[in-house]
């Protein structure tokens, strides 16, 4: 995370499986967040949105704790699935490796979707100059949240605990309507506003 975006991207692209599919959905998660601390600050300090002045602070503050919460996760992405190759090249607990490796991108979704309500208030409220920048943030946080659902799965595809998988899938199935909806409202309020 102290790399450049240019030379983590070169890491990305490198012929190695991490940082991989898992720590780009968690950094989609970090710039959505950016993205809405930006909406914040532009509210901010503005006579015309003085009313909502005291959440905007609040939501730049917790925008931005979110945003080391992915950062984390961009990092943790990469360790998890190191592991799990360890784990097959030397013989260690394959199961409980894939596991956490499926953990890891499961919280990285579940921060996406819990940032939605925040990024809705933040396109109804936040500074109508930068209303597109809310909704890319819910996009972002959309493609992030979807992305590492993909990582969940290919990893459960390899477990054999099967109470496991079922309480991961059901768990995952709700979230997907769910944040369907969120999105959708998102959209709807920057779609009005254009």
């Amino acid at each position: 995370m102290e790399k450049s975006v240019k030379e983590f991207l070169e890491r990305v692209a490198e012929k190695t499986p991490t940082p991989g599919g898992g720590s780009i959905a968690a950094l989609a998660g970090a710039m959505a967040c950016s993205l809405a601390e930006m909406v914040c600050n532009l509210t901010i300090g503005k006579k015309k949105y003085a009313g909502v002045e005291e959440e905007m602070k609040e939501l730049a503050k917790k925008m931005k704790q979110r945003r080391q919460e992915f950062l984390k996760l961009v990092e943790e992405d990469a360790k998890a699935f190191d592991e799990v190759m360890k784990a097959y090249k030397e013989g260690g607990d394959e199961q409980k490796a894939l596991k956490k490796a499926a953990k890891v991108p499961y919280e990285t979704a579940s921060n996406c979707l819990s940032i939605m309500d925040d990024l809705l208030i933040i396109a109804r409220d936040g500074n109508k100059n930068s209303i597109t920048d809310a909704g890319v943030a819910g996009y972002m946080a959309y493609a992030g949240f979807n992305s590492a659902l993909l990582n969940v799965k290919i990893n459960l595809k390899y477990i054999e605990d099967e109470s496991f998988k079922k309480e991961m899938e059901e768990s995952m199935k709700k979230m997907v309507k769910e944040m369907d909806e969120k999105l959708a409202k998102i959209k709807a309020v920057v779609e009005e506003y254009l």
